[in-house]
C-alpha cells in the first residue's frame, strides 16, 4: 500500500510534497480542470522534480490527485467562532462550496479512487469534528456525538454532492447543522 501520510513539517521530504502539490493544482486550473492535460512528467518537470520520486511516493496520476485532494480540501485548523454552530458552519460551509464545484466534485472522485486517501482523509475529518466538539464543551455547550455529526450533516451532504450534484444553496448546510443542534425548533425537510 503506498503512503499517503504528510511527512513531517521541513526537510526535502515536505518540499517536494509542496511543489508537487502546488503544480498539480497550478496546471489544473491552467486547463480548466481537465485532468486528462496532466501527466506524471507534466507535473514533475513543473515541480522541478524527477518522475521516478512521484512514482516511487505516490505511485500513479490517480494516486498523486488523491493525495493533493486530501491535503487541499479540510481546513488546517478548527475556527473558534465562540459557539458550537458557529464553529460547525466556519468548517463545513466552505469545504461544501468548494466540494460543490465541478472542480470540487472531480476531487473528491479523484479521493475515492484511493482507499488509503479516504480513510486517511476521514480520519482528519473526524479529528477535526472532535475538535468542534471539544471546543464546544469547553465553552460548556452540549455537542452531538461525532458520528452523529457525520451521520446527520456531513455523510449525506457528500452523497448529495457525488450523486446528485446538488450546490451549496441546495445543499442547505446551514439548515442542516441547525436541525442537528436544534431539532426541537426546526421542521424536518421532506426531501432530506
Amino acid at each position: 500500500m503506498m503512503a499517503t501520510a504528510t511527512p513531517r513539517p521541513g526537510g526535502r521530504s515536505a518540499r517536494v510534497q509542496q511543489a508537487v502539490h502546488e503544480a498539480v493544482r497550478a496546471l489544473l486550473e491552467e486547463h480548466g480542470g481537465d485532468r486528462a492535460a496532466l501527466s506524471v512528467p507534466v507535473v514533475a518537470e513543473r515541480a522541478g522534480v524527477n518522475s521516478s520520486t512521484i512514482y516511487r511516493r505516490w505511485g500513479d496520476l490517480p494516486r498523486l490527485l488523491a493525495a493533493v485532494a486530501s491535503n487541499r480540501m479540510l481546513p488546517e485548523q478548527v475556527e473558534d467562532t465562540g459557539t458550537l454552530e458557529g464553529d460547525m458552519q466556519a468548517w463545513f460551509v466552505p469545504y461544501v462550496e468548494e466540494f460543490s464545484s465541478s472542480l470540487g466534485r472531480q476531487v473528491l472522485r479523484d479521493m475515492l479512487a484511493d482507499g488509503a486517501v479516504t480513510r486517511d482523509y476521514f480520519a482528519l475529518m473526524q479529528g477535526h469534528v472532535e475538535e468542534i466538539r471539544n471546543l464546544a464543551r469547553a465553552r460548556g455547550e452540549t455537542a452531538p456525538a461525532a458520528q452523529e455529526i457525520i451521520d446527520v450533516v456531513v455523510a449525506p451532504v457528500i452523497y448529495r454532492i457525488l450523486f446528485n450534484h446538488e450546490s451549496a444553496p441546495e445543499l442547505r448546510v446551514r439548515d442542516r447543522i441547525a436541525r442537528l443542534l436544534r431539532p426541537e425548533e426546526t421542521s424536518a425537510d421532506p426531501e432530506d
